[in-house]
């Protein structure tokens, strides 16, 4: 039986979704020594760190290890970002040919359209990803979509690949480029300024999330509970919790942690968390 790592032994579960993204992200900020610190059964041997993930049409690789020298060899395309949303947009289930154009389109070659490669560095750290598209791989189930630029560009639905997406734009500040890519186009063109917000509801695990968003003007004062009121990076945490199906638990330490005082059982309800940000104001309802 293969030693856990400090992870599986703290949160007393199986590496998951949660933790490629988590060790991409530690990989984005040269945080190799934390990757080794969580993640390695040898308690922070120089080793390689393997990372598996099996969904409804995918078999996902991740292995992570130190190289040699910088990485100069030319498979070393992709960013940890890119990454990340590779794996976001397999767990949301987006149709294969998408996923498959938007990986071309950042100029990293698809040789097998079957499986998937990508190969990122960061100083001397490397991480490979390899997703094989199952053979018998459901059909994309066509779920009906709005009118926003993205949806209708991408021919689906919004989910949480673009919850998060939305967290990490109204951290930049670039609150147009949210608007004009995920209010509806209606609203968008003719609605007032009131009415350009964006609002949808999405499958997380076993929680259905509601996210809403609006552009605010900051001379005018808009109240956040305090107790719901956390930082956009501890709303990304909770939401990859949930959707990685974590135990209330988990979730409940997510926020105590930040001072947030609730229970496993109110987690196991329903809670809401919101954030002014710039000139952004975000709010995500979770209930089972």
């Amino acid at each position: 039986m293969a030693e856990k790592c400090l992870v599986e032994k703290m949160e007393n579960r199986d590496l998951d979704s949660y933790d490629l993204i988590t060790v991409l992200g530690l990989l984005k900020e040269h945080d190799g020594k934390e990757i080794y610190r969580r993640y390695s059964p040898d308690s922070g041997g120089p080793g390689k760190i393997n990372l598996l993930l099996s969904t409804e049409s995918y078999y996902v690789e991740m292995t992570v290890e130190i190289l040699t020298s910088l990485a100069l060899s030319p498979k070393y395309q992709a960013s940890p970002n890119l990454m990340q949303a590779l794996i976001r947009r397999l767990l949301c289930g987006h149709r294969h040919n998408l996923i498959l154009e938007k990986i071309r389109s950042y100029g990293v070659p698809v040789e097998d359209p079957t499986q998937l490669n990508l190969s990122c560095s960061v100083g001397t750290m490397g991480a490979d990803l390899v997703a094989n598209h199952h053979l018998n791989a459901p059909e994309y189930r066509f779920r009906k979509f709005g009118t926003s630029r993205v949806e209708q560009e991408e021919q689906r639905p919004l989910d949480h690949f673009d919850a998060v997406s939305i967290l990490y734009l109204a951290q930049q500040n670039q609150t147009e480029r949210i608007l004009n890519r995920y209010v509806p186009q209606e609203l968008l063109n003719e609605g007032t300024e009131g009415e350009q917000v964006v609002r949808f509801s999405s499958p997380a695990g076993d929680y259905q999330v509601d996210f809403f968003f609006q552009k605010i003007h900051n001379d005018v004062p808009r109240g956040v509970p305090e107790r719901g009121n956390v930082s956009s990076a501890t709303m990304h945490q909770v939401l990859r919790r949930l959707f990685a199906g974590h135990a209330p638990e988990l979730v409940a330490k997510e926020l105590t942690d930040k001072g947030i005082l609730i229970t496993p059982a109110e987690v196991d309800r329903e809670f809401s968390l919101a954030r002014i940000l710039n000139d952004n104001y975000l709010e995500m309802g979770f209930r089972r």
